[in-house]
């Protein structure tokens, strides 16, 4: 007999409040992954009077992902916030609209394009390598995530409108803190249980809309100077060198985008490669330091690779850091940036054995699902992804590995994520030993739309020039 949503075991829900005083915005992640312990693979909570069904079943979550977007969408939420804001693009959207834009991002972001945009991850990485070299002889505790942040904002503004911000040498970080507002107001906002900045502005919510106008400020500035090197170059039209260029291009040329589509996708760029990667090194870096082996073959690795050179210059020899690929897989297994997945269902469904109507808000806890999925699932080996490791023939079937979604709407960004990762953290290995600050106490996971290392310092100690000892 079918069962209904009511009939779902989950925690007690208070009336109008749902579940909303048992959890904080910031680990509510965690809380869900706990329920998944207590009450099955499919169980019910509420976040205030919307009720969320869990669903912890690896096949049945990529069966979802797979019916994307025709069979499901993000929750409309996300839609709604995104457009508030200004930022409709490419990750928020649906329909039609998404799909020109999906086809946009896709070519831009295609791997035949990788080499094309090495030199900015190699020039970023340049400074990085400076940047650190100056804290490792000072012997100063640093907030790494941040410096990873200021990487990837350069890198991916460079991609996404052709402007270098150059935060890491102390550029436009203005632009930097209001892209940071912006990522908390927008997990602030599509957990709120009801929509009360319509009706009160609070004075973070004032913030946030300073912060957007600078923004639409600057992209309508970059636009500007996006139209006139297109004027000035008029092969740009056939073969732009950015994503704000391609869009010019096909708003000239097939009328497809207005000038608020081009500024919300070039923003949802720019958010979508700025934390996700930075999060993704800078768990990759806690790792390292509590494995000392695993760090020491890496250095050796990288200077195997890079040779005297101190950070990466070559495109192809990108392709031979095999072991280094495989810690940033079983990083991303064990903390994926994205440690849930939230859709809604766009007809009625059945999900084990149980009714879920049209509409209902789903939440697909993808990492804790990957890691029933493989033995030894919370240890860190990276042994299982290498090709000649110990484990190789146990590696996790892609089926399970979801730190990138699957289906139609996998991320595009998956082959410039490990290119930009394997770069940095490479230059990181081959040039620093990594140790854990723990005067700054414990590490903890704090999820503001990305899972984020909170407390996270380290100390760096220069490498001699020879190379390093296999541990």
């Amino acid at each position: 007999m079918t069962r209904t949503i009511a009939d779902l075991p989950g925690p007690s829900r208070l009336p109008l409040l749902g579940n909303l005083h048992q959890v904080r915005p910031e680990s509510l992640h965690a809380t869900a992954e706990e329920w998944c312990e207590r009450y099955g693979p499919i169980f019910r909570f509420g976040l205030g009077p919307r009720p969320v069904v869990v669903i912890d079943d690896l096949d049945e979550i990529n069966r979802i992902l797979r019916e994307r977007p025709d069979g499901f969408r993000r929750w409309r939420e996300i839609q709604e916030v995104f457009a508030e804001m200004g930022i409709a693009g490419v990750f928020s959207e649906e329909g039609e609209s998404w799909r020109r834009g999906r086809r946009l991002t896709v070519t831009a972001l295609n791997s035949n394009h990788l080499q094309r945009y090495f030199h900015i991850i190699t020039t970023a990485t340049e400074r990085l390598y400076r940047r650190l070299t100056l804290v490792a002889k000072e012997g100063q505790s640093i907030d790494i995530t941040g410096e990873l942040t200021s990487l990837t904002v350069d890198v991916t503004s460079a991609l996404a409108f052709g402007h270098d911000l150059n935060t890491l040498e102390g550029g436009d970080v203005e632009l930097q803190l209001h892209i940071q507002r912006v990522f908390e107001m927008i997990a602030r906002r599509l957990l709120a249980p009801v929509p009360y900045w319509r009706y009160v502005r609070l004075p973070a919510d004032r913030a946030l809309d300073r912060s957007l106008a600078r923004l639409h400020e600057a992209v309508r500035g970059f636009i500007e100077q996006g139209r006139q090197r297109m004027r000035d170059r008029p092969e740009l039209h056939e073969a732009p060198e950015n994503f704000l260029e391609g869009m010019l291009a096909a708003q000239e040329s097939e009328g497809t985008f207005t000038d608020e589509e081009v500024i919300g996708n070039v923003l949802t760029l720019l958010l979508a490669g700025e934390d996700t990667t930075a999060h993704t090194m800078a768990w990759t870096l806690w790792f390292l330091a509590q494995h000392d082996d695993i760090q020491e073959r890496w250095a050796r690795e990288a200077q195997e690779v890079l040779g005297e050179q101190r950070f990466p210059d070559d495109y192809d020899a990108m392709a031979k850091l095999s072991y280094g690929e495989a810690v940033l897989r079983e990083s991303m297994r064990l903390k994926p940036v994205a440690v849930a997945l939230t859709v809604e269902s766009l007809s009625d469904m059945t999900s084990a054995g149980t009714f879920i109507p049209a509409g209902t808000r789903l939440w697909l806890a993808n990492r804790r699902a990957g890691l029933q999925a493989v033995q030894r699932a919370d240890v860190f080996d990276p042994e299982r992804w290498a090709e000649d490791g110990e484990d190789a023939d146990g590696a996790p079937d892609q089926k399970s590995f979801l730190a990138f979604g699957a289906g139609p709407r996998f991320c595009p960004g998956r082959n410039l994520a490990f290119l930009e990762s394997k770069t940095t953290m490479a230059m990181i290995a081959r040039n620093f030993h990594i140790e854990l600050d723990e005067s700054a106490g414990p590490v903890s996971e704090h999820n503001t739309f990305t899972l984020v290392p909170k407390g996270l310092r380290v100390r760096l100690r220069e490498r001699a020039r020879e190379r390093p000892a296999l541990v």
